[in-house]
């Protein structure tokens, strides 16, 4: 007997209708599965990763060591100097002149005429105030007086040969009478000041040197009444100098083993290589003393300066300390994995057992964070402690238990927590400069979670 036409109708549409909840319900599912991952996806800071370079926190207020000589005068009078401060005088070379009387003085005072800067000597004075700009701290606020000394002592040159002009005038016998000229003894940088630090060395370093607020120095003034067996001026007379810092023995002991280390002056921006020589005075100091050969005339006028060490200044990627995590994975014998994939995964083998208890085997790709030359470190979300992986050759087991713990980033590339190794080179407390281009670590321009601490593994993310 033939089923009657519209009873099969119906059961068809009673099929595909069930067939069309099905689906539907499957697409709810779904869609409730993503609003709940949208809402439970955390609004992170993101950190795109770049290459750059990381100095050490490596700056130091140092003294300066040098070969100086104090000249004192022979004379009573007014003293007229015809060299700059910081200029290089030979044996023999003007220097200054005596003016017992202060008729140079005071011809040259009622001179009506101008002197004006020639384009070198403008270059000069732009040079030496874009280098006091580019080093100047409002904390050390009395080095303007030594800038203002320093451009006074720049000016003499327009005043030489006017004064020498006077001294022609007056005649060759007055001049001789009440002006005596006094020249270099001996070749070197011309000083126009005076602190007591002249004889310094190494021998005589403590740390109440170092202290600035006791320091003293008393400037040499053009056109100052000076008295017989007063200082003049004083003789920079070699080009080798050096800087002494003060640091934990530690700290001493690592630059001694490098023995040359790079320092750059914030001053004025120049670099120069330095030997390394430390001086022990207690268990919580030493005295470290960077010598140099060359560019003493350039901080001629300082006794005190800051120096950067630049001999930790590392290349790699730069990230910020707060997207470091520490993490810890499971770690499997090298030899236990069946297949080891193009990406960062491996395929094992894990011991399983059958409805009936008898023992088998599935195949399992767990995702590899790191290597070393023993183990794998494995995605401990895949495993748990009590599975057994098997040895592809023998069938060996090893037992899942033992972990490691690696130091890395949430790389966020995917929306999504995705730890990632580092090798880190250097940090300080603000950033780290890490290895680039590592099989399981960071590349540049990648996304990292800035701050680590509020992520967790595969969580997804959002900006």
């Amino acid at each position: 007997m033939e089923g009657h036409p519209k009873r099969g109708v119906l059961e068809l549409d009673a099929g595909k209708s069930r067939v069309i909840l099905v689906i539907l319900l499957c697409f709810i599912v779904y869609l409730g599965y993503l609003i709940i991952q949208v809402l439970n996806r955390k609004d992170v800071a993101s950190y795109q990763v770049r290459s750059g370079s990381l100095a050490m926190d490596n700056i130091y207020r140092g003294v300066i060591l040098k070969e100086e000589e104090v000249v004192f005068g022979s004379d009573t009078g007014y003293v007229l100097y015809f060299a700059r401060e910081g200029e290089h005088m030979g044996s023999g070379d003007l220097v200054y002149a005596i003016d017992e009387t202060g008729s140079i003085k005071d011809s040259y005072s009622a001179s009506s005429g101008e002197s004006s800067l020639s384009d070198t000597e403008l270059k000069e004075l732009r040079s030496e105030i874009m280098n006091f700009s580019a080093g100047f701290s409002p904390v050390r606020f009395s080095e303007c007086y030594d800038f203002m000394y320093s451009l006074d002592g720049s000016l003499l040159k327009l005043e030489n040969l006017s004064v020498l002009d006077t001294v022609n005038s007056l005649g060759t016998s007055y001049a001789s009478d009440t002006i005596k000229l006094r020249y270099a003894p001996k070749p070197g940088y011309v000083i126009y000041h005076t602190d007591g630090y002249e004889s310094l060395s190494v021998n005589g370093l403590t740390p109440a040197i170092f202290d600035e607020s006791t320091y003293e120095k008393e400037q040499l003034s053009n056109n100052a009444l000076l008295g017989a067996d007063t200082p003049v001026y004083k003789l920079l007379t070699s080009e080798n100098w050096s800087v002494a810092i003060i640091t934990e023995p530690e700290r001493a002991q690592e630059l001694l083993a490098e023995k040359y280390v790079y320092v750059r002056f914030p001053k004025n921006q120049q670099k120069l290589w330095a030997s390394v020589e430390v001086v022990p005075v207690d268990a919580e100091q030493s005295f470290v003393i960077l010598g140099f050969n060359t560019s003493v005339v350039n901080f001629c006028t300082d006794r005190f300066l800051d120096v950067e060490l630049m001999e930790s200044n590392e290349n790699g990627l730069k990230i910020p300390v707060s997207s470091i995590v520490h993490k810890e994975f499971f770690l499997v014998p090298k030899d236990y994995a069946l297949d080891v994939g193009e990406g960062n995964s491996c395929t094992f083998l894990r011991k399983t057992f059958l409805e009936n208890g008898s023992a088998s085997s599935e195949r399992m790709e767990i995702s590899v964070y790191s290597a070393d030359d023993e183990y794998f470190y494995v995605d401990d979300t895949q495993l748990r402690i009590g599975d057994y992986l098997l040895k592809p050759d023998d069938l060996a087991e090893y037992p899942v238990s033992m972990k490691g713990e690696l130091v890395g980033v949430y790389n966020i590339n995917k929306g999504y927590a995705d730890f990632r190794q580092i090798s880190i080179i250097y940090q300080n407390d603000e950033y780290a400069i890490v290895k680039p281009n590592t099989r399981y670590g960071l590349n540049e321009f990648d996304y990292i979670a800035l701050d680590a601490s509020v992520l967790k593994d595969d969580e997804f993310v959002f900006e």
